[in-house]
């Protein structure tokens, strides 16, 4: 997101997250607050009965990621696992918490089990997760939105000889997306001119497309949709009329075989205890809220806290 970082960010609703901030350390305030759900030192563990995906299947998502630069799988996640997690974030917003806070639960992590298969044929045996986390809450009004149009683009040269990224985006929807309460667009790579250069240049707009081009994509809950740093794409308004909210999670994920793209990467699976999960909290609030905190006397409070438990996660 080089090009528009500070358009991309979101803003953070400061006076009751710093007073809430001393509960945010107590790992028994969140244990209580979903007692439900678990807190543990080994969140990565493998479902039961992982789905099952054939060979032409993971073709054709291979060859799409190829040419249009994306791919949506059919929905993965157990309905009792979406569950789980809509009612951790609604639990830790109606606590007056941003949703990021969700990610002390185990679920988060686990989720990931359903899509091995994938990852793995995309990225290669001992894939990375790049922990660049968000999680995205768009109310059913007129004013909820997604981020606006622009290319991931935070790191060059990230296709291989082959056509294949290195490093792919992973949006999982946790709720249905559609067009009111707010889906994806997508300009699918091979109809986008300017595609190409910004593979080098991360500063490449996109100017040069017809509009017809510009796909929609209507999302099931428990769906991963995975795309390139380099295509152009964007989660539209929302609106009043829709039925309920669109809630979504994304990360970055990397080829275990190339340079790490980010300071810290998260070996699938590896252990995360409480602070260091503080810390990947924190890591995505002050990587994709307003920087302009920083000007604010009446932030510092919250941005020490977040300073802290990102030292934690580069230490440990």
């Amino acid at each position: 997101m080089n090009q528009d970082l500070q358009v991309l960010r979101k803003s953070i609703a400061l006076d009751p997250l710093i007073s809430l901030l001393p509960q945010a350390e107590d790992i028994r305030y969140w244990q209580n607050l979903n007692p439900n759900s678990r807190i543990s030192k080994q969140p990565f563990d493998s479902p039961t009965s992982p789905p099952q995906v054939s060979p032409q299947q993971l073709e054709e998502l291979a060859s799409q990621l190829r040419e249009d630069g994306y791919f949506q799988t059919e929905p993965l996640i157990p309905p009792a696992t979406l569950a789980e997690m809509k009612t951790c974030i609604e639990t830790v917003k109606q606590a007056g918490f941003p949703a990021m806070f969700a990610l002390v639960y185990d679920v988060f992590y686990q989720v990931l089990g359903n899509f091995e298969a994938i990852l793995s044929e995309m990225l290669g045996p001992g894939y990375k997760l790049v922990p660049n986390f968000w999680i995205y809450y768009i109310d059913p009004e007129d004013s909820g939105k997604g981020f606006e149009p622009h290319r991931d683009a935070e790191y060059e040269n990230t296709i291989d000889s082959t056509g294949m990224p290195t490093v792919l985006t992973i949006w999982i929807a946790i709720t249905e997306a559609n067009p009111l309460n707010s889906c994806m667009y997508i300009l699918p790579a091979n109809r986008d001119p300017q595609y190409r250069e910004a593979i080098t240049n991360l500063q490449t707009g996109a100017t040069e497309f017809n509009l017809e081009d510009i796909r929609a994509l209507p999302t099931a809950a428990g769906t991963l949709s995975c795309w390139d740093q380099y295509v152009f794409h964007w989660g539209s308004r929302s609106s009043k009329r829709a039925k309920f909210p669109r809630i979504s999670l994304a990360a970055y994920c990397q080829r275990g075989d190339i340079p790490p793209v980010e300071d810290i990467l998260i070996d699938i699976p590896s252990t995360l205890d409480f602070k260091t999960r503080l810390g990947l909290i924190c890591r995505g609030l002050y990587r994709y809220s307003y920087l302009s905190l920083k000007e604010s006397p009446e932030a510092q409070p919250l941005l020490t806290f977040l300073e802290n438990y990102q030292a934690i996660i580069k230490t440990n």
